[in-house]
């Protein structure tokens, strides 16, 4: 059935020593400076994106792993002294003086916190029997009477934040502290996203953070650090943040590829304080029953709730990474060579004489080859009848003067062949076409 298709010498038509032959590069001088200029500058773009930016810049040596870590806060500090009458936003409201424990309150999450600056309690009373098979009411208590106040010096309250973070893969391979670091070992930095005084905004470095005093701000500098205040009002509020309470995400991102010759023996951390997306007096806010039976007390707390996120990737030296941006920048190196061929050989001036020094073929081998024993046949054919003769006559010594004569013509013909085939032209392939047509 596939006779007609593949055969000994072709497939589908096609030669099969012209589908599988063999490249080899071949330098062509091309005499011109504006192709030459042109190339060097392509290959000095190469070198110095591969090194500068993929090596360097973008430290192509090395392996990321994204980090995990713990984070637990808590506050911490003491009214020393304060006093009400002295606090502006106490003239038109109540405020009253409480302590860390009922400030704090722990998120929903272990990496969350809220700090009261709005307390509301609510004296409710049941209205629903515990033992009621019917409660026709939204609630089975009801307010019975409601007080609500500031927190009177919240602003200077600290919050403390101690942290960890590691690369586990990494460690667990090396067990190498290197890729691990905790808040009272490493060094760190305050930065916001803001304008940094010349009109352009960017992220800015507020402070450094001592790793022998840890992450530790009060509440009016990390409101401050967010771009934000206590007595302002967020979009669309009618109170300001003290009453009404915000959500503030606390970005810490570590790294240790902060030297020029990544990774460092030490982990760094930035830590940035942004507000949420999502703002609202009800995700700003934490309900707490006390007390249970026919009364209970309602405290609703609104205030500052700081979501920690933990993020970065930690560098670890890898021999393959190293030879993937190798290969990478050979790859880039090749395209821009057959990018070259391909303009010099069709858009330049004398791109024709271009394309013909470039792209060479040979002779057909199996044309040669078929030839060759074409002729070796014949010649052994009739030199072999006259060497049978002398067999018969059993005249060995002529057939040892003969054989001489024999293989002598023998390639004495094939080589008179071989020369007449080749200037006749059947010995060699069908020229193919120009890889590229002329414009």
């Amino acid at each position: 059935m596939l006779d007609g298709w593949i055969g000994r010498d072709t497939v589908f038509g096609y030669p099969i020593d012209d589908l599988l032959s063999y490249r080899t590069p071949k330098i062509v001088r091309i005499q011109d400076r504006w192709v030459g200029l042109a190339d060097w500058t392509l290959r000095f773009a190469v070198i110095v994106f591969t090194v500068f930016i993929l090596l360097i810049g973008q430290q192509g040596y090395l392996e990321f792993e994204s980090v995990v870590g713990t984070v637990s806060a808590r506050m911490s500090g003491g009214l020393h002294g304060l006093n009400i009458s002295q606090i502006d936003y106490c003239e038109d409201k109540d405020c009253r003086f409480v302590d860390e424990h009922t400030i704090f309150v722990s998120g929903p999450s272990e990496k969350s916190l809220l700090v009261s600056t709005y307390i509301k309690e609510r004296e409710q009373k049941r209205r629903c029997k515990e033992d009621a098979a019917v409660c026709p009411h939204m609630s089975p208590f009801f307010t019975e009477k409601e007080d609500a106040f500031y927190v009177a010096g919240v602003e200077k309250m600290q919050i403390v934040v101690e942290h960890e973070a590691m690369a586990p893969s990494f460690y667990s391979s090396y067990h190498n502290e290197k890729f691990r670091g905790g808040s009272s070992e490493m060094k760190g930095k305050l930065v916001s996203y803001r304008d940094d005084g010349t009109g352009r905004v960017r992220t800015v470095d507020l402070n450094d953070i001592d790793p022998t005093v840890g992450l530790r701000m009060t509440v009016e500098e990390v409101l401050d650090a967010a771009g934000l205040s206590l007595d302002k009002k967020l979009e669309g509020e009618k109170h300001p943040v003290r009453h009404t309470g915000a959500v503030i995400n606390a970005h810490l991102r570590y790294s240790n590829t902060h030297t020029f010759l990544s990774p460092s023996s030490e982990m760094q951390y930035t830590v940035e304080f942004a507000p949420a997306l999502n703002q609202g007096s009800q995700l700003a806010s934490a309900y707490e029953p006390v007390g249970f039976g026919d009364a209970r007390m309602m405290v609703k707390r609104t205030g500052i709730r700081i979501i920690f996120l933990q993020q970065g990737k930690l560098g670890c030296f890898s021999v393959v990474a190293f030879f993937q941006t190798l290969a990478a920048g050979f790859f880039i190196t090749a395209t821009t060579t057959w990018l070259m061929g391909q303009i010099v050989t069709r858009y330049i001036p004398l791109a024709e004489r271009y394309e013909v020094a470039k792209y060479e073929y040979t002779e057909n081998i199996n044309n040669i080859r078929q030839s060759m024993n074409l002729m070796n046949d014949r010649v052994l054919e009739q030199g072999g009848r006259s060497v049978a003769a002398m067999l018969q006559r059993n005249d060995y010594g002529a057939v040892g003067q003969e054989m001489p004569r024999v293989a002598e013509s023998a390639v004495r013909v094939e080589s008179a062949a071989i020369s007449r085939l080749a200037s006749t032209g059947s010995l060699v392939a069908q020229q193919p076409p120009p890889m590229y047509p002329q414009q």
